[in-house]
């Protein structure tokens, strides 16, 4: 461990913390809501100082924050206490039920921002990577949409519906719509001859395809059975089966293969690429795997027995990135930030999807959360790694405050916006009983949660420790 990447690392947690926190500053000082203290980090402060009405302070432990409204609110303080004495102007409490919605927008509305513009930053930084490598197919899984078009590992892509092919990655003509088709003109072997792809109407859960009009709903929702899967498209450019990171807490990590491994084979059958190696590790049928690598010149063999992630059966590790440095080409701002806002909405999205299969019961809950001590442990293996890397786990970071802050739980923001629209919809405030047992219920599920994923996180390093190469 190196002492500039652990500065990196708590810096990065302050910034999440601060901006969060500044985004209620900010609105309560335009709304008219005082504030009493401003703090980053937790108690006991070692540092501090008054300026006006409010007291600005840094806690002892940097992996938190604080930003106390006149009269204080659920976060911080007890209903009970909140309303002990008739509000007064520029207590929380006198502020009306839309400005304290605003209030409590502003702080997880930050993170979100904050993550936008990180990934703008990014991507000004990096530029737009220019692909270099020739569209030539690498290995064609068995049942794919390009195995049943009659493309082989080997074969040269040229057009895509007339449209010149340079990249694999970047040929969004390629993987057509759902019912629709594409002509793919291909060389093999120095004959060059078309053919037609065609990807299959969208597969249906049981209760899309229900008569019950409520089943259809609550599908349209994402509840109920997984529709299942559509087959994949199983067009790739060769990769190595390079392990780029083997997941923290997850079986590959836990076994002991570690970054920078070569897989050479699966359940006995060899494999020499990415694509089959993914292949064989989603489709066998028994577990645990054995996985066969190679680190150092060294053969290994480790058994592994695979998770669930919500759409298929996988072990928790990442394709190494090329050593080849890409070519790129700059971009402008706005480019830049529609690129990040897309980015952002789609990460969002996804967060919210793995939540609700979490919820559901379709996700593991053990093999998906992590606590304090993960989430610090990836912010300083990805410093270790490189600022790119390091910025973009930030930014998820950030999305992830924004997300988790709006859950309806009574002591987070987005428990406390759902007692506003009750009291909207009431024309006044919820009773003070509904009040503190909704917010004891809300800290009592956070706390378990809390205890959870502290409680996991150490129960994965203890594997990592343990568990060894045979």
């Amino acid at each position: 461990m190196t002492l500039v990447h652990i500065i990196e690392v708590l810096f990065a947690f302050s910034f999440m913390i601060a901006i969060h926190e500044w985004g209620h500053f900010i609105a309560m000082r335009l709304l008219g809501v005082g504030v009493e203290e401003y703090c980053l980090g937790f108690p006991p402060r070692i540092a501090s100082r008054k300026w006006g009405k409010t007291l600005y302070s840094i806690g002892s432990v940097p992996l938190g924050g604080f930003c106390k409204p006149q009269g204080g609110d659920l976060s911080g303080a007890s209903a009970e206490e909140m309303n002990a004495k008739a509000p007064v102007p520029g207590d929380y409490l006198y502020a009306s039920w839309w400005r304290r919605i605003i209030i409590l927008l502003a702080g997880p509305g930050m993170n979100f921002i904050s993550a936008i513009l990180l990934v703008t930053l990014l991507f000004l930084l990096k530029g737009e990577i220019i692909p270099f490598e020739k569209p030539v197919l690498g290995f064609v899984p068995p049942g794919s949409l390009a195995e049943k078009a009659g493309l082989r590992k080997g074969d040269l892509l040229l057009k895509a519906n007339g449209k010149d092919v340079t990249n694999l990655q970047t040929a969004d003509e390629l993987f057509p719509d759902y019912g629709k088709s594409v002509l793919i003109q291909v060389q093999r072997g120095g004959k060059t001859f078309e053919t037609t792809l065609t990807r299959p109407a969208k597969n249906l859960s049981e209760w899309a395809l229900s008569n019950n009009a409520v089943l259809r709903v609550f599908s349209s929702l994402g509840f109920g059975p997984d529709a299942p899967p559509d087959p994949a498209l199983g067009i790739a450019h060769f990769v190595p089966a390079l392990v780029g990171m083997a997941a923290m807490g997850n079986p590959a990590c836990n076994a002991g293969i570690q970054d920078g491994d070569e897989i050479t084979a699966i359940n006995g059958q060899k494999v020499t690429e990415w694509a089959e190696m993914t292949y064989f590790i989603r489709n066998t049928k028994e577990d645990p795997l054995k996985i066969e690598f190679v680190r150092n010149h060294q053969a290994h063999t480790v058994t592994v027995q695979r998770v669930y992630n919500g759409t298929y059966k996988a072990i928790g590790i990442m394709q190494a990135e090329s050593k080849e440095p890409p070519a790129v080409n700059k971009v402008s701002f706005f480019k830049a930030f529609s690129d990040a806002w897309g980015w952002s909405l789609s990460k969002s999205k996804e967060m919210l999807g793995g939540m609700g299969k979490m919820i559901t019961g379709k996700v593991s809950l053990k093999d998906s959360v992590g606590g304090p001590v993960a989430i610090m442990r990836l912010m300083y293996r990805q410093a270790s790694q490189g600022w790119e890397d390091f910025l973009l786990l930030v930014a998820v970071i950030s999305l992830m405050l924004f997300i988790m802050n709006l859950l309806p739980l009574g002591i987070v923001d987005g428990g406390q916006i759902v007692l506003c629209l009750f009291e909207a919809v009431k024309r006044g405030p919820m009773s003070l009983r509904f009040q503190m047992v909704y917010q004891q219920v809300g800290f009592f599920l956070v706390i378990g949660l809390m205890l959870f994923t502290v409680f996991n996180d150490f129960k994965n390093l203890f594997l990592e420790l343990h568990n060894h190469i045979h």
